[in-house]
């Protein structure tokens, strides 16, 4: 009796809630200067200075969000689950475990990726505590993305070889029969 991949139905349905999310980023506009003016005059006990720092760390990193490189990556994730989705559905377990693979390392990737485009819009703020804790902010993701892929690579790596190991046992027993 084979075992079911629940493991990669788990990892798959999570990927696949990321992969919205960030398609939902690069379909939303991105934000204007006029258009956060609001932010400026409605923020009440924050300093000027800040406040239009802010916007324009939020502009800077939307737009690095909306170039043409991210928006390849996202498009590329959502069609590697999609793909791997489909294989598993169809119960074919060894593509979609590869298919998942090439999906973990687009992420990986990404998460590059966004980390050096928020070091761009991290310089925008003079304060050196607040870019302290900006640069803290994209540290801290970047590296909790990677380490997240890295564990999701590990199982399916695992899990892959676990089934390697089976087949070749069940080989060995048909051999002996």
């Amino acid at each position: 009796m084979k075992k079911k991949p629940i493991y990669l139905w788990v990892l798959l349905i999570f990927s696949a809630l990321l992969s919205a999310m960030s398609l939902f980023g690069i379909i939303s506009p991105v934000p204007t200067a006029e258009g956060m003016n609001n932010l400026e005059t409605s923020a009440s006990g924050v300093n000027a200075t800040y406040a239009k720092e802010l916007v324009a760390y939020t502009i800077k990193v939307s737009e690095n969000g909306h170039s043409i490189f991210s928006i390849l990556l996202v498009v590329l994730s959502v069609i590697l689950v999609v793909v791997s989705l489909v294989f598993l559905v169809r119960k074919n377990i060894q593509l979609a475990n590869y298919t998942y693979l090439a999906y973990v390392f687009v992420a990986i990737v990404g998460s590059i990726y966004n980390f050096i485009g928020v070091q761009d819009a991290v310089s925008l703020f003079t304060d050196p505590n607040i870019r302290m804790g900006a640069e803290l902010g994209a540290k801290g993701s970047a590296i909790f993305g990677i380490v997240l892929n890295v564990i999701f690579l590990a199982i399916v790596f695992y899990k892959m070889w676990r089934q390697q190991k089976a087949l070749a046992e069940e080989e060995e027993t048909e051999e002996l029969a």
